[in-house]
């Protein structure tokens, strides 16, 4: 729009002029034919004089036209100083805003060098970090595995120092038997040499000896060789403390059972149980090497017999408990025909009854001297003899296990039967 607007002001300017130019040229002529004369010139000079007022009126219409149209075109003419001064404080301040862009660029190149060197300050940093974290994990897994040799180092040491406790005992023991045995060889050395010095009183002492012989193959025996004194179950894997706490109750509790028989008791330490202090320390040391939970059974049984009034010695035995029947666990069954006698019927029960006591010590129930591992009683034999005599045809006489069933445990009050009848039409 601004331009066809500066198009028509071109136009009505040269229109304007060439009219005004085409109007003083035919004034010009008229006056030179007339022979007008202006401030008493000659004809010609005033027909100059109007061809020159005619192209400044020309110019003055241009100019007014102009400077009628174009604000600006006005300002800059009137106020040229004033744009002149603008135009040159614009150029200094452009000049001064060049020179602080200059000096910013300056600065911001400076901050990119400063940058790039801190962007790698910190590349090699991460790099460091990374290094040295991989340095912490490697002296963390070192100081695991030291950590281990170290509780290896100081299980050994335990170990070690309970073996030498153990062996200082012993050596204690032994020097004791021997000083007791060098006592023993002077007291008979004294001995040989009295009787070699007096027959008599040997010939005596042998009457009394044979004479001690047959009062005590005549006293009756309390203890056989190999009879259970007491036993219980302790759990292994305990620390050392706890286990040999729990070993001394099992001690004082094993000693008040033996003592309710007629054997020699110490009137000092009240222990009518004469064990060895070697095999005190071997069944320490395998309760405590067990796996933590673990249950062991602890049985002490005579190691001789023992008559009345005599010192109960006795061994350890050792088996490790656990779960033999589960509870609900089937443990064995019978086919049974409910239509025989009832000494027939009592006779397949008795045979049942044998083969879950067999199969329990196969699987790992204690027997005890009998041989047995626990039986029913007489009245629900019987109640179990008339529930399959309430059937007819054959049926499946059941053994379950009423609740957990383990090593030290009898089958007595622990075993649960189930009567199931067989469908014959099959």
């Amino acid at each position: 729009m601004e331009i066809i607007n500066a198009f028509v002001i071109i136009f009505s300017v040269v229109f304007l002029s060439g009219l005004i130019a085409y109007l003083g040229d035919k004034i010009g002529m008229k006056m030179g034919k007339k022979r007008v004369s202006l401030f008493g010139l000659r004809p010609r000079y005033s027909s100059i004089i109007i061809t020159i007022i005619t192209g400044v009126l020309i110019a003055v219409l241009s100019i007014t036209v102009l400077l009628g149209v174009y604000s600006e075109l006005r300002q800059a003419l009137f106020n040229i100083n004033d744009v002149l001064s603008r135009l040159e404080y614009l150029d200094e301040e452009l000049e001064a805003r060049d020179q602080e862009l200059a000096e910013r660029d300056l600065l911001l190149a400076e901050r990119d060098e400063e940058l790039s060197a801190l962007q790698q300050t910190i590349e090699e940093r991460e790099a460091e970090i990374t290094a040295k974290e991989a340095e912490i994990i490697e002296k963390e897994r070192e100081i695991a595995a030291r950590d281990q040799e170290i509780a290896e180092t100081e299980r050994e040491l335990a170990d070690l120092t309970e073996n030498r406790d153990q062996l200082l005992e012993r050596v204690d023991e032994l020097s004791a038997q021997r000083d007791d045995l060098e006592a023993q060889i002077d007291a008979l050395e004294a001995e040989i040499a009295a009787l070699e010095d007096d027959y008599d009183q040997l010939r005596d002492l042998a009457n009394q000896l044979q004479a001690g012989v047959i009062y005590y193959m005549g006293e009756d025996m309390v203890y056989q060789r190999g009879e259970v004194i007491y036993s219980d179950v302790i759990e292994g894997g305990r620390s050392e403390q706890e286990t040999i706490s729990e070993l001394n109750r099992y001690l004082q509790a094993a000693n008040e059972v033996a003592k309710e028989r007629e054997i020699e008791v110490n009137e000092e330490t009240g222990m009518a149980l004469r064990l060895q202090t070697e095999d005190i320390l071997n069944a320490a040391r395998i309760i405590y090497n067990m796996d933590p939970g673990s249950k062991v059974i602890v049985t002490l049984v005579a190691r001789v017999n023992v008559p009345k009034n005599d010192w109960l010695y006795a061994n350890f035995q050792l088996n490790q408990d656990f779960i033999v029947f589960e509870e609900g666990e089937l443990i064995n069954s019978r086919v049974i025909d409910a239509e025989q006698s009832s000494e027939e019927i009592e006779a397949e029960l008795e045979s049942l009854l044998r083969s879950v006591n067999q199969r329990a010590i196969n699987r790992g129930l204690l027997p005890d001297d009998s041989g047995q591992v626990g039986s029913i009683n007489f009245s629900m034999f019987y109640d179990i003899v008339n529930q399959v005599r309430d059937y007819s045809g054959e049926v499946e006489l059941k053994v379950f296990a009423l609740s957990d069933i383990w090593r030290e445990d009898r089958l007595t009050n622990n075993l649960s039967f189930e009567i199931e009848e067989i469908n014959n039409n099959d």
